[in-house]
């Protein structure tokens, strides 16, 4: 449970306070979730929180379903996305609720933070947390509009939206996944994180114990700081394990062909993450530059096998940023001198971190060390 104290962290509108957070579209507000604060509404409640099954981030469930439908800081609503990255949505009409800051171990950015005061305000973590209230206040402000247009089904937009829709799993503390939007208890649920002002958590820490994973941990800005969730079993440091639990995760959304069985059954087999959605085509350009799928679009059994020869000792393509002498995406038995991993640790030289976000290292580096061990071990195509 998160303590009462963290009412005060300024994400809930003062006109949803005043107000009972009762919306004309949006309906009555179900705080709960906090430690005496059961309001005895039906439904979910707008604190529930989940993490995400990779990493162990934490978000509340609204915010970690509109965070993965929305552009997941990359595409359509995200402040980063440009042009067609942004897929017809008008720019600054910003829904990206990520979070501000992660433990250092994984951003080092996020090591010594100061409050937000005097020359702490240029820090990058205050500058995150600014643009993480506007989006989170853009957000709240048109809850009702987002609302309906989730109800019609045209938000996300079709198969536009199923491009950009990240799928990997998000855990509740009860260890059930959390529902998709498209499903009528993910609708409920933002439907009541909208109506209760649309709150966020914005930093996490890695938990010093397990009996810390989703508890509090000290505000510096009054913002909402939660300790990870349990970190999701690591892959095997071979590449079929590498590639399911990441590359078709995480990667392959930018760096795969916009096809139609976005909402098909995948005829694999093989695929140990039973899922039916593929994904793919939100980026032709990450795809003309890097192709980390297979020849057939519509089963993925022979992907890992098939996309290892893109990758694996071949120069960066022409298409994408970093074309160049020596510019080598994955190079046997060098991981630091790798493209791969440079841009998991957002340390590139050019173009930009993968995945995409915000500039940041967004992969955790105990996943990005099993990477590593694969590719200094000769990145065999096992």
């Amino acid at each position: 449970m998160l303590p009462r104290r963290l009412l005060v962290c300024a994400i809930l509108p003062i006109a949803c306070l005043a107000s009972g957070c009762n919306d004309r579209d949006l309906g009555e507000c179900n705080l709960g979730s906090l430690e005496g604060d059961e309001d005895g509404l039906p439904g979910p409640k707008a604190f529930d929180l989940v993490y995400n099954s990779i990493d162990g981030r934490p978000m509340f469930e609204g915010q970690a379903l509109v965070q993965a439908s929305c552009g997941n800081g990359s595409f359509c609503h995200a402040p980063s996305a440009v042009g067609a990255g942004r897929i017809g949505v008008p720019a600054g009409l910003d829904f990206d609720v990520q979070l501000a800051c992660t433990d250092p171990s994984v951003d080092p950015t996020c090591a010594n933070l100061q409050p937000c005061e005097g020359a702490g305000a240029q820090s990058p973590y205050c500058e995150r947390l600014e643009r993480l209230q506007s989006n989170r206040d853009t957000t709240a402000s048109w809850g009702g509009d987002i609302m309906n247009e989730i109800r019609d089904g045209t938000m996300p937009p079709g198969a536009a939206g199923e491009q950009v829709q990240n799928d990997t799993p998000w855990i509740r503390p009860n260890l059930t996944e959390l529902p998709r939007l498209d499903t009528k208890e993910g609708r409920d649920i933002v439907r009541n994180w909208l109506a209760c002002g649309a709150p966020v958590v914005a930093r996490t820490e890695i938990a010093p114990t397990p009996q810390n994973e989703l508890a509090p941990c000290q505000s510096l800005e009054d913002e909402v700081c939660v300790y990870s969730g349990p970190q999701g079993d690591l892959p095997d440091p071979t590449w079929s394990s590498i590639y399911w639990s990441l590359i078709f995760t995480q990667c392959v959304t930018c760096h795969g062909p916009a096809n139609s069985n976005l909402n098909s059954d995948d005829p694999n087999p093989a695929n140990p993450l039973e899922t039916g959605t593929i994904p793919g085509g939100a980026s032709p350009q990450g795809f003309a530059a890097l192709d980390l799928t297979g020849s057939d679009p519509a089963d993925t059994s022979n992907w890992p096998s098939e996309s290892h020869g893109a990758l694996v000792d071949v120069p960066a393509s022409a298409a994408g940023a970093c074309e160049g002498p020596g510019v080598i995406n994955v190079i046997p038995t060098d991981g630091p001198g790798s493209l791969m991993i440079q841009k998991m640790r957002a340390e590139q030289t050019c173009g930009r971190e993968m995945p995409l976000g915000s500039g940041t290292q967004t992969i955790s580096n105990a996943v990005i060390a099993v990477v590593e061990q694969w590719i200094n071990a000769g990145a065999p195509n096992d």
